[in-house]
């Protein structure tokens, strides 16, 4: 699954240290006004980037730097025009074929990813979607060869910093400019196709504390009067675009100050507790899964999320629950499902509504939660599910990442 955002809800600098961070392997694409820019990574290591003004090429950046001729960058395009479906990458050809050397060749990449990171920092809006794990495959870049992956793949935080540092030197002498804002909404793409997500993070051991559940044997039940829960709820409504876009921005930098599960699922329920009249955590432990927080189930929906609740639903197969945490695809629609009817709702009261909302959290592949939601007494209301899921996917690489970061201070300590 992609991992898509708003520029305006999420910088480019967070989305590429994170990652990094969490080491995925894919194409980021950044769209804006002024056109497209790809950036590739290879297990958290930028690779290559693809740059819609046409001054920014290997190949020109090659030949204004001195490093080849302009009639060995013409031998390399005519045996790229040769090969046929055996065609590599320009740079890739170059190098093979003796006309360009590995070290000029890094320096070319470097230059192409910073001037690429230069220009969007320059972007005020824009959208951004990191396809895992496709590498797009075209003259400026893919994977090199096996015998130059090692030295190709480019420390990501040094040409950040890089990129940075170029950015802040040319904004104060004059040489760039940042956007200027317009009416005009950044170009939207097709949807990306579906692909499968890295099995990053599936072998990290999770503690009952991490999923914090480190109480689980101590938990007592508690189970809400539904039927006082249920009633006067006030009706949150069908919230506007730019009220619904705000909500997804103030959550996003909430999420960036995250650092262990509990943290990021709070949020995520907090969140996801805008759009519903209810809202619970359910957190996938062995063979069941375990009430934590509720909005709006056991307190009024305004007095945010309640104390944890604790009752536990056992797994079952062919229901929705199952489902959603063995595909890690939420689920939202009208369902009749055997388990909410015989296991949730006779602890939470059933809605007026059928419509429900199963949202996960991921670590890698693996589902460490998942929140429910309802309209409770209330009418279903339009929901932008697209961008829910697309904030979903961000909260679960920021787990992954704050993982990754507790297991590396444990080995180091």
């Amino acid at each position: 699954m992609a991992f898509s955002g708003n520029l305006e809800d999420l910088s480019i600098v967070d989305v590429i240290q994170l990652i990094h961070t969490t080491r995925k392997t894919g194409t980021l694409k950044v769209e804006g006004r002024k056109g497209d820019i790809s950036i590739a990574f290879n297990d958290g290591f930028m690779v290559g980037a693809i740059h819609y003004q046409q001054g920014a090429r290997i190949g020109k950046i090659l030949v204004e730097a001195g490093v080849i001729t302009e009639e060995a960058r013409n031998k390399g395009l005519k045996i790229q025009a040769e090969a046929g479906d055996k065609r590599k990458p320009l740079i890739a050809t170059l190098l093979e074929n003796g006309l360009a050397d590995s070290n000029a060749a890094y320096l070319a990449l470097e230059t192409l990813i910073e001037l690429s990171i230069v220009e969007i920092l320059t972007w005020k809006k824009g959208t951004f979607t990191l396809q895992i794990d496709e590498i797009l495959v075209c003259d400026e870049f893919r994977y090199f060869p096996d015998n130059l992956n090692e030295q190709m793949a480019l420390p990501t935080e040094h040409l950040l910093m890089d990129a940075l540092r170029i950015f802040d030197e040319k904004m104060r002498d004059g040489l760039l400019k940042m956007e200027e804002d317009s009416a005009e909404e950044p170009p939207t793409s097709a949807t990306p196709p579906e692909s499968i997500e890295t099995p990053v993070g599936s072998n990290i051991s999770l503690s009952a504390e991490d999923l914090g559940l480190d109480n689980l044997d101590g938990l007592k039940p508690k189970l809400p009067a539904f039927h006082e829960a249920l009633k006067d709820q006030p009706s949150s409504g069908t919230l506007q675009t730019p009220e619904f876009n705000e909500i997804i921005k103030k959550a996003t930098a909430r999420l960036q100050k995250t650092v262990n599960l509990p943290e990021t699922s709070l949020v995520f329920l907090e969140t996801v507790g805008k759009f519903f009249q209810r809202a619970l955590t359910l957190v996938i432990w062995e063979n069941e899964l375990v009430a934590e927080r509720g909005i709006g189930i056991n307190t009024i929906r305004e007095s945010g999320p309640g104390p944890v609740m604790g009752f536990r639903i056992p797994r079952s197969k062919g229901t929705v629950f199952d489902s959603v945490i063995e595909n890690g695809l939420l689920f939202y629609g009208k369902t009749e499902d055997e388990l909410l009817r015989k296991e949730l709702y006779p602890a939470i009261g059933s809605p007026k509504d059928a419509t429900v909302l199963l949202l996960p959290l991921k670590l890698g592949k693996r589902v460490v939660a998942i929140v429910y939601a309802d309209f409770a007494e209330q009418p279903a209301s339009e929901i932008q599910i697209t961008r829910l899921e697309n904030f979903a996917e961000y909260a679960s690489m920021v787990i992954e990442s704050a993982m990754i970061k507790k297991n590396l201070a444990t080995e180091n300590s």
